[in-house]
């Protein structure tokens, strides 16, 4: 038979709901339809039959199930040889407790859909990409691809895979996440709306990774456009957006008009934030969007309120936001840095520090939820001095007495 039996792996049930999608997912190569992570049945393409038969009496030994393996077939005794090794005191158990939750949390979501011999360079950086979406640290980005190595190293060792991909090279050196001008803001804002109920197509756009989303669901929401003005004007990060109910968010009226945000700690940090007056104004037009549709109850979440997976409904905003940035051609910054969801939050941050009339750090850094030292470290270090020569130029006003 022609190279590898598998090319894709689809569950039963999408196989039922829509069969017509599998097919031209498939693009002519044969499919494995599993239930519960077991194979059912094949899915052959006529020329692959008749070459199966055709060259029956060569084969010497019995089909290899290597091809329908995938990584959850490894990672499953990757997680067994730590158990084993912690019971002989060798590992820790928050060692073990750390892989096994990084191999369910993110390793197994990720690479459910594909053969262990699907997993190419282009597919470890599209999984570097989620994790960047899911706001991981370098640090732990190359111990998630160590683990996916091993997996894969186990593979080639039973004979069910050739030659190991090659491996996105991580750098342990954090890098602020780019903002963008205002120039760009304006262009992601205008290009947000114009797109709205447009419907991805996948024959234009090969590279987005949409691994694992449903297709039905990957349209220009008009929420991606409060969205991103949203979080420039809140200094939210995405896990904000993430756990953002209706309950967490009240309307202050006072010499100043602003949402004061009651949001769940995140990253060590539980005050409220407290938002620019262009947030109240999305909010209200969010929340009236939501009423219509049916939500928009204290216990709803302001942002895709009908997918309760919360992880599975930041992957839909992030593969949105990421189409929003190759129709715009912003996703690298001018620095060569790569622009993700959280940039918006550096957006945020930085027009205050540009724009903000002569806020101090320690104000701007309680508001957003971090340090001083980290504002200095991710965000004005990014700041020239041209960006606000009109600050730099001014003289202090002098006091009348």
């Amino acid at each position: 038979m022609r190279g590898a039996l598998l090319q894709k792996i689809v569950s039963l049930d999408e196989f039922l709901n829509h069969p017509g999608q599998v097919q031209t997912m498939a693009h002519g190569q044969p499919v494995v339809v599993v239930n519960q992570d077991k194979p059912l049945f094949y899915l052959l393409t006529p020329d692959d039959l008749t070459a199966m038969i055709g060259n029956a009496h060569e084969v010497n030994s019995p089909l290899n199930h290597a091809l329908v393996k995938s990584i959850g077939d490894y990672t499953n005794d990757l997680i067994q040889n730590a158990q084993s090794r912690y019971k002989r005191n060798i590992l820790s158990k928050k060692s073990v407790d750390i892989l096994s939750y990084r191999i369910k949390k993110h390793i197994l979501p990720f690479f459910k859909t594909l053969a262990i011999s699907d997993i190419n360079t282009k597919v470890l950086a599209n999984f570097v990409d989620y994790l960047n979406e899911a706001e991981i640290g370098n640090v732990a980005i190359a111990q998630y691809l160590m683990i996916v190595k091993m997996a894969l190293q186990a593979s080639q060792r039973q004979g069910h895979l050739d030659t190991l991909p090659e491996f996105p090279s991580i750098t342990s050196k954090r890098q602020s996440r780019g903002a963008f001008t205002l120039q760009e803001y304006a262009l992601l804002l205008r290009t947000a709306w114009r797109m709205r109920e447009q419907t991805f197509n996948f024959q234009n756009v090969l590279h987005l990774n949409a691994m694992g989303l449903d297709k039905r669901l990957l349209t220009m929401r008009k929420e991606m456009y409060y969205l991103i003005s949203f979080m420039v004007n809140s200094f939210v990060r995405p896990s904000d957006i993430k756990v953002m109910k209706h309950m967490h968010v009240k309307r202050i009226e006072r010499a100043q008009t602003y949402l004061r945000l009651s949001l769940p700690e995140t990253k060590g940090h539980d005050a409220p934030i407290v938002t620019l007056r262009q947030a109240v104004n999305v909010y209200e037009k969010l929340h009236k969007d939501a009423k219509a549709r049916g939500y928009g109850k204290p216990d709803d979440y302001v942002f895709l309120p009908e997918i309760k997976n919360r992880d599975y409904a930041m992957r839909i905003l992030g593969f949105l936001f990421n189409w929003l940035l190759f129709e715009t051609d912003l996703k690298q910054g001018p620095h060569g840095i790569g622009r993700t969801l959280y940039s918006l939050r550096h957006t945020a941050i930085t027009f205050r520090l540009l724009y903000g009339q002569g806020i101090d750090m320690l104000t701007l850094a309680r508001n957003a939820r971090t340090s001083v030292s980290m504002i200095e470290k991710h965000y004005a270090s990014t700041l020239s001095g041209e960006m606000n020569i009109s600050l730099l130029q001014s003289k202090r006003m002098q006091k009348h007495v």
